[in-house]
């Protein structure tokens, strides 16, 4: 017996949905809003009672149509209705398609705090149209070329046993000269195939996998102090820019590494005492103290690097502080 399938779609792809036949995908669709404010409880429940009311079988298929927001939240109801459902994604933006839609984490947002409620749960397949890739101007692109940067950088560091040869190309952020912006498909496969190794190695996030949160501390903190006005790509580039002085990066490799980012937007305006606690609130924190991804991992020989909240909040302020005020 044939499983149904509930297709849960972004808004904005109405008019594209015809786009699933090549995948065999069909069935009852479902109309929700893709941002990050429609990830909440409300919105869950919704989809939720949607599925109530279709008599949804543990048999039948969940369908994820749409950017990473709807990915996130469509994953958590999979994993959490009658103790997990198979869920297919269709991830259709540049972000969905190099991160949200690998290694299975999903989640929803309370205020102030950005997936805080959520689950790892893989999807049974994910299917790539490069089509929806047409729709997007530069500016919704970037996101996700963002990710891609971030994965590269990982990459390059995250081997405890490196070389000197393969450490004098690290540190001159050689590494880089292959990824362009637009990016092509090639570096699109390349991203996913990347991620897909780190997350292979270490599905539940007990080692190598830490390394992927790099720039996402500093980076949902903004996202979540902004009420998730500011992109998910200028969040993390921001968070990036941050954990690398933290964290110690040379200052010729932090500028080789920002001189990839094409879109350079101010750091905002942070209050010092309101954006304390939101880092306070990340769930990657110990004993009141920040965990940055370690990315320099033949230096440090640690996932985690865990700093003073105040020491965060005070680099983030001077990046505020230089922003408004550059050469000052």
């Amino acid at each position: 017996m044939l499983s149904r399938q509930v297709i849960v779609y972004a808004k904005c792809l109405k008019n594209h949905l015809s786009r699933l036949s090549r995948f065999g995908l069909e069935g009852t669709f479902f109309e929700i809003e893709g941002n990050e404010t429609n990830k909440s409880i409300e919105s869950y429940l919704k989809i939720i009672d949607f599925l109530i009311e279709k008599d949804f079988k543990k048999s039948d298929l969940l369908v994820a149509v749409g950017g990473g927001s709807v990915l996130d939240l469509v994953g958590f109801v999979a994993a959490t209705f009658m103790r997990g459902v198979e869920v297919a994604f269709v991830p259709t933006t540049l972000l969905a398609m190099v991160d949200a839609s690998i290694g299975g984490k999903n989640g929803i947002n309370r205020p102030w705090v950005k997936n805080i409620l959520g689950t790892t749960y893989l999807p049974k397949q994910t299917f790539l149209d490069m089509y929806f890739l047409s729709l997007m101007s530069p500016e919704e692109l970037y996101p996700g070329y963002v990710e891609m940067i971030k994965v590269a950088v990982i990459d390059a560091f995250c081997s405890i046993d490196q070389t000197e040869e393969r450490l004098k190309r690290q540190y001159s952020g050689s590494f880089l000269e292959d990824w362009e912006f637009p990016p092509s498909e090639k570096s699109i496969e390349r991203a996913r195939a990347l991620k897909q190794g780190i997350v292979g190695e270490d599905i539940q996030e007990k080692g190598l996998r830490k390394l992927l949160n790099f720039g996402h501390t500093v980076g949902h903190a903004l996202e979540a102090y902004l009420d998730f006005t500011m992109s998910h790509g200028e969040a993390v580039q921001h968070g990036m820019s941050v954990e690398m002085e933290l964290l110690e990066f040379p200052l010729v490799l932090r500028q080789k590494i920002a001189s990839y980012f094409p879109y350079k937007t101010p750091f905002p305006a942070i209050h010092r005492e309101n954006f304390l606690k939101i880092l306070l609130r990340d769930k990657k924190n110990a004993e009141n103290k920040i965990a940055l991804s370690n990315v320099l991992m033949h230096k440090h020989k640690e996932y985690i690097a865990y700093f003073d909240a105040e020491k965060v909040v005070n680099a983030c302020l001077k990046r505020a502080h230089d922003s408004l005020y550059p050469g000052a």
